[in-house]
């Protein structure tokens, strides 16, 4: 397997910030033809459907996650509730609800917008309307709040458990005051912040000061996406090139994992057929509202669409995630811009597995112990179900 310094590769979007953390650290050149796997899961069970059992019709599955003993946590935030499932597929229990006490999330279409399971089954849910993070025990029972500081509000799309069972991590962290971001301009790098839980405010930290493209640009913008290792070390990708980026738990970059497939660049076409894409996915949004408010926003997205901003160049990785034993799934693009396409399997060590195929398994919303594996099923009338697979040994 070849293996160069990263002092050699300052070339690209990779490595479009020179900082001290990024000289001379390890780069692992994967090989540029695919392994194909077989997406043979083996279906263990699913939950949720409009003809099923009273508490698996879920309002809106918004995450999900498993804890060490296998049970399944559904996140349902418009209904501002969390239910367990058993790896049988049976109800454990249900906790939250819609509500001012104790464990219980503020009233409004986005209840609990942050969720995650941490390793030992407690759930803890970042709602913003209390401005707070409410964790519950194994059992659903509630365990505690622990605020946010100040008087802000905060948003806060995604959590991760970070793998020392007790603090969570994000890429999507976001602070407003008075409707304008609060604490001066943006800085110069995209954070991922890791969120201390211990005391009764959440103290937060920076542990990666990702790159950040020039302009924020909507169109084709490199996602920042990250995940946590069972050892402590953190994974995430911040570019437009094929560059899996494994730190240590205190965010010193240790490795780069690459693979030599090359960014598309943005064409006039391009940026034509990707503001239609939006525009159409925006028309069938407002279809499902029907309402005069749900009108004015959707004419909002419309204008925001027709004028956004692109980056000058597709990005390879579209999502990323991490198992439960440790190795990174990397969702490249698909044959479109904007598509969907295979599913690279990698240890953190730099070992390629395999990949599997286009169109032959989607990511998985969730990893668990055994090779368990959660994927949200939307039908044609966008209502959810949660299925969860068994995976092989090979790639767990």
């Amino acid at each position: 397997m070849p293996r160069t310094r990263l002092s050699q590769l300052i070339v690209g979007s990779v490595f479009a910030i020179a900082t001290p953390a990024l000289v001379a650290q390890e780069v692992i050149e994967l090989p540029a033809e695919d392994r194909i796997l077989e997406a043979e899961f083996e279906e263990v069970y699913r939950v949720g459907s409009i003809a099923g059992n009273a508490w698996e019709q879920f309002s809106r599955v918004s995450a999900v996650g498993f804890g060490e003993s296998g049970n399944l946590h559904v996140m349902d935030d418009q209904g501002g509730r969390v239910v367990v499932v058993s790896e049988e597929g049976e109800l454990v229990h249900e906790f939250g609800r819609i509500g001012d006490g104790p464990g219980e999330f503020a009233g409004n279409t986005n209840t609990a917008v942050g969720f995650t399971v941490l390793r030992d089954g407690r759930t803890v849910v970042f709602d913003p309307g209390h401005t707070a993070f409410d964790v519950f025990g194994p059992d659903g029972e509630f365990d505690r709040s622990v605020r946010m500081p100040g008087n802000l509000f905060y948003g806060m799309r995604t959590l991760l458990p970070a793998r020392d069972g007790q603090n969570v991590i994000t890429t999507s962290f976001s602070a407003l005051s008075m409707g304008s971001p609060a604490g001066g301009p943006e800085p110069s790098f995209r954070p991922v912040y890791r969120f201390v839980l211990t005391g009764d405010e959440a103290v937060q930290d920076t542990v990666i000061r990702a790159w950040r493209p020039p302009g924020d640009p909507d169109g084709f913008g490199p996602e920042l996406v990250a995940g946590a290792l069972p050892g402590g070390e953190l994974v995430y990708t911040d570019s437009s090139a094929y560059a899996i980026k494994v730190a240590a738990g205190n965010g010193e970059l240790t490795r780069v994992l690459t693979r030599p497939f090359q960014p598309e660049p943005v064409t006039a076409r391009i940026r034509d057929r990707e503001i239609e894409r939006q525009l159409e996915e925006e028309e069938e949004r407002a279809a499902r509202r029907n309402s005069r408010f749900a009108a004015a926003l959707a004419e909002m997205a419309r204008e925001r669409i027709q004028n956004m901003e692109f980056y000058h160049e597709v990005p390879v990785v579209r999502d990323l995630q991490t198992s439960w034993e440790g190795t990174i799934w990397v969702l490249r693009r698909g044959e479109e811009p904007a598509s969907d396409g295979p599913i690279d399997v990698l240890t953190p060590d730099g070992r390629y597995i395999g990949t599997f195929a286009a169109g032959t398994t989607a990511m998985p919303d969730a990893f668990g112990p055994d090779g368990l594996a959660a994927f949200i099923e939307r039908d044609e009338f966008d209502v959810a179900s949660v299925v969860v697979r068994r995976l092989p040994a090979d790639v767990r």
